[in-house]
């Protein structure tokens, strides 16, 4: 038995990952009540600030379950051999706007609730930026492959 790493082991891990992941936003999103009220306790944000922040939470909870579900559906194809195609390219549209909309949610929550918000916030816009770009590619490549499928 060979434990050289490769390509396809990548995949797995990187799928299992993301199941955990999903699995791990199922857990939180759940514990939404009862983490709204540590994070107001433990903080010392205005009591007001919980349902706020719960709202917030769910929000990013829908978010993260559409962009997980959809890296899940993309490494799928990935490990299928379905590269370039334009489902990938949706994929990661969609990933690239869930990135963008927990932007939006979480650095209006760093300026008016808890800073390091705006942090996430910052990070979840540069993911978004980075996707985007690399949707980009990806929807090139694909017209390029559709071409090149037309011409021969």
């Amino acid at each position: 038995m060979s434990c050289k790493w490769n390509d396809q082991k990548s995949i797995i891990l990187t799928r299992v990952v993301v199941a955990a992941a999903i699995a791990g936003c199922a857990v939180m999103t759940v514990c939404g009540p009862w983490l709204t009220r540590w994070m107001v306790s433990a903080h010392a944000l205005p009591p007001a600030s919980g349902p706020v922040l719960l709202g917030m939470g769910y929000v990013c909870a829908v978010l993260a379950f559409v962009m997980l579900v959809s890296l899940y559906k993309f490494l799928r194809r990935i490990e299928a051999g379905a590269v370039f195609v334009p489902a990938n390219v949706t994929a990661l549209r969609r990933i690239s706007w869930c990135c963008a909309g927990a932007a939006v949610v979480c650095l209006p929550a760093g300026v008016g609730i808890y800073l390091p918000f705006a942090f996430l916030g910052v990070a979840a816009a540069f993911m978004a930026l980075i996707v985007r770009v690399l949707k980009n590619a990806f929807a090139q490549a694909v017209r390029m492959k559709d071409e090149l499928d037309y011409t021969i």
